[in-house]
């Protein structure tokens, strides 16, 4: 009756660690979709295809994005 019982559930780090990721993927995503949406002007469709490549590949979209999509500040500011 002394028999190790093996617990098939994963550690709580793992859960934990996962759970942040999944929070800071939707953040990231939803953000980068908000960004686009409220972009003022459209290049040719810019803010469709920003969309759907956010949406086909959510981190590295939105990343891409958030880093090299936006138009510059001046731009944004004469509006």
């Amino acid at each position: 009756m002394n028999e190790s019982i093996h617990n098939p559930t994963i550690p709580l780090w793992v859960d934990i660690t996962f759970t942040v990721f999944v929070l800071a993927w939707i953040f990231i995503t939803i953000s980068a979709l908000v960004a686009i949406v409220r972009t003022d002007f459209d290049r040719s469709g810019g803010k469709f295809w920003w969309s759907a490549l956010v949406i086909a590949v959510p981190v590295l979209g939105a990343l891409v994005w958030l880093l090299f999509g936006r138009p510059p500040r001046d731009s944004r500011s004469r509006t």
